[in-house]
């Protein structure tokens, strides 16, 4: 058995032949080396191909492009021109050609171009310089206007909810219209002022004093203290001066310039100036005949003074109380000239006397239009008044009242300034009754 079985070595040694004869299947992949010269020869080739198409394809674009335009946007041909004949006049020589007419109308044109040029720049000049001697008289008529005008303050004292006493403070500008010795007279409106249980009225340089009301128009606010002198500086004493009053007659005051003074925008010593835009509105308050003037000058809902003119005049007294609801921000004023019966009376320790009643002017065009009769109509009638119980109402036409017949509410507002409280006055009147007019007379107790 030995014999036919392989020895152990003999399996090993078969082993190793066997592994020995794979070994010449092994191989190596090997990268096969580049042509540079092959490469190069067909980038050139192909530059070259590349270059003759592009020579190509431009004179093929060169040699049909213009049929192709031609094709597509066909020229209009050209048909020839013409000129128009000359005529001899026409035909000029250099020289006569500086001379024609249009060559002598731009130099004219040009010459009063420069002298219109040289005018304006001259009126401006004078026009600065007289608008600046303009303001100039302006801002000196409000520095004057200093020593006729004061500060007044209504003072009024309380305590809060923890018992601490207080006072509240409220000023307004006024004017003296009146100086004596030892005592002074000054016009303020502030509707309020009765109740103040203090008044103080300041001067321009800071000294103060006490005031008292001495009169006082219920209707309008217009109020006149008196304030005595005693205790003031010598020389404030001899530099305060009463107000000059001007004229504020629509003719004359509409579009004249004017200047604000004392408080037009609610701080005490502020200026402004513009123009009078209108000066004959009907103020629209009860018994009155008083004049609206309005101007172009913005103002403070707590404005307070006076307007002036160029001459340092009093022709307003600025009204904030009244301002027409389209005009919010312009500063208006009551017309001095239907004030100056009415400050006349206050100042003497008199009152205007009180009937109730809002008047309007109708023109004489709208009147015989709708067949008003002539007189004062009246457009409201106040509660309780001596109006509404002597049986007045609205719509009535008021044609005479006393001895003297009304046409306008300036002789209504005249005739109640001319009588005291508790005349009694017959009035003329025309109702309506729905066809016509009714004429009736009534007599008024007045307050």
């Amino acid at each position: 058995m030995s014999s036919e079985q392989p020895d152990r070595e003999d399996i090993i040694q078969d082993t190793t032949d066997k592994d020995s004869n794979i070994g010449f299947m092994q191989e190596e992949i090997k990268n096969r080396p580049l042509n540079r010269k092959k490469i190069m020869q067909r980038m050139t080739l192909i530059a070259a191909m590349a270059a003759v198409f592009g020579a190509v394809a431009c004179l093929f674009f060169l040699l049909l492009e213009p049929i192709f335009t031609r094709m597509l946007y066909p020229e209009e041909a050209v048909t020839g021109v013409s000129y128009p004949e000359e005529t001899a006049t026409e035909e000029l020589t250099p020289e006569e050609m500086i001379n024609n007419e249009e060559e002598k109308a731009a130099t004219e044109e040009q010459e009063r171009i420069h002298q219109e040029v040289e005018r304006f720049l001259r009126d401006k000049e004078q026009g600065t310089e007289a608008a600046g001697r303009i303001y100039d008289s302006l801002r000196q008529a409000a520095a004057d206007a200093r020593y006729f005008l004061v500060d007044v303050s209504q003072i009024s004292s309380d305590t809060d909810w923890f018992n601490d006493p207080y006072e509240t403070r409220g000023t307004v500008s006024g004017m003296i219209i009146a100086k004596a010795d030892s005592e002074i007279q000054v016009l303020v409106q502030s509707p309020g002022i009765e109740d103040a249980e203090k008044i103080q009225v300041t001067f321009f340089d800071g000294t103060s004093v006490e005031a008292a009301i001495h009169s006082r128009d219920r209707v309008s606010g217009l109020t006149v203290l008196s304030a005595s002198l005693t205790y003031l500086d010598a020389d404030t004493k001899e530099q305060i001066r009463a107000a000059d009053l001007g004229s504020s007659a629509p003719t004359t005051l509409t579009g004249q310039l004017v200047i604000a003074v004392g408080r037009p925008i609610g701080t005490s010593g502020s200026i402004s100036y513009g123009a009078v835009s209108s000066a004959s509105a009907n103020l629209g308050i009860v018994d009155s005949g008083l004049m609206q003037i309005t101007t172009d000058i913005y103002g403070s809902k707590q404005s307070s003074g006076f307007l002036l003119n160029p001459d340092g005049l009093v022709v307003g007294i600025i009204d904030p109380y009244h301002v027409r609801p389209d005009l919010p921000n312009l500063l208006c004023a009551i017309g001095i000239s239907e004030c100056k019966q009415l400050i006349e009376k206050l100042s003497s320790g008199g009152k205007k006397a009180y009937l109730g009643v809002q008047c309007t002017d109708v023109p004489d065009d709208v009147r015989e239009r709708i067949g008003i009769p002539e007189g004062v109509y009246l457009s409201e009638v106040s509660d309780e008044s001596p109006a509404m119980k002597a049986g007045l109402q609205k719509g009535d036409v008021i044609t005479r009242m006393g001895d003297e017949k009304v046409r306008y509410s300036t002789v209504l507002s005249r005739i109640l300034l001319e009588s005291d409280p508790g005349t009694e006055l017959s009035v003329s009147l025309m109702r309506p009754n729905g066809e016509g007019y009714t004429e009736m007379e009534i007599t008024v107790t007045l307050e």
